[in-house]
């Protein structure tokens, strides 16, 4: 119970560090780039429109290198599968 708000508190300490992500349509995998990402980054998701919501229970953070990570998930053809997110580290 207490990594959530620890976490959430880091991201708001650390303000510049958010964006915003739409998983490719009818793909398996989103490349997010963002020059804040490194290798040992984490990185959080927050879904901001219902079909992101659908999506979130299988997206996952599969590869993360210099300035960018791949995102995996389910293929849909929605394409306002939005979330915001926050890069820590």
């Amino acid at each position: 119970p207490l990594a959530c708000p620890v976490v959430a508190l880091e991201c708001l300490a650390h303000a510049g560090n958010t964006g915003t992500v739409t998983l490719t349509a009818s793909s398996t995998t989103t490349t997010l780039t963002d020059p804040r990402i490194g290798a040992e980054s984490v990185i959080l998701f927050m879904p901001t429109t219902a079909n992101a919501k659908t999506a979130a229970a299988n997206l996952y953070v599969s590869a993360r290198a210099s300035g960018s990570a791949t995102l995996t998930h389910a293929s849909s053809a929605n394409v306002d599968q939005t979330f915001g997110y926050c890069v820590i580290g």
